[in-house]
């Protein structure tokens, strides 16, 4: 036979794609890649912020129990939650990524009436605020604790 066919009226066609076929299909895959594109990102953003979070919550664990080994008279706003706050950078092998987070220790005395910490004598209040590094417009999480001379309780 050869490269053409005779169609049904005799003349012979060439077998292929047109030119509007060709540029329908390449406007199709490129919305394709590029929704593609979007959602691979978008997930990476998604895991990035999983992570960080994941790290804080860290964080956040790790300072009652270090503050808990702290005598409680000697517990104050200048108490720290490290060496639990730095941890490996995902990209990179030598890079770390650190969170400062804040303690503020207040007597249960010194709160406000209305503060429902404040029905508890002879305790202390202490809130933990640790925010994302890359973010620091971004809302913090926060954590409460409650700790008596004879244990802690988280709110």
């Amino acid at each position: 036979m050869g490269l053409f066919r005779k169609n049904h009226k005799g003349r012979s066609s060439e077998q292929g794609y047109t030119a509007v076929e060709f540029l329908i299909a390449a406007v199709v895959f490129g919305i394709l890649v590029v929704g593609l594109v979007d959602a691979y990102r978008s997930l990476v953003r998604s895991y990035m912020v999983a992570r960080q979070l994941n790290e804080i919550y860290t964080v956040l664990s790790a300072c009652p129990e270090i503050d808990r080994a702290l005598e409680f008279t000697s517990l104050t706003s200048t108490s720290n939650c490290a060496p639990n706050n730095t941890f490996q950078a995902e990209n990179s092998p030598t890079g770390t990524i650190s969170y400062t987070p804040a303690l503020t220790v207040t007597d249960t005395a010194d709160l406000d009436s209305s503060d429902p910490l404040s029905n508890y004598p002879d305790s202390k209040a202490i809130d933990v605020t640790v925010g994302l590094p890359e973010s620091p417009s971004a809302q913090p999480m926060e954590l409460r604790l409650l700790i008596t001379r004879n244990g802690i309780g988280q709110l």
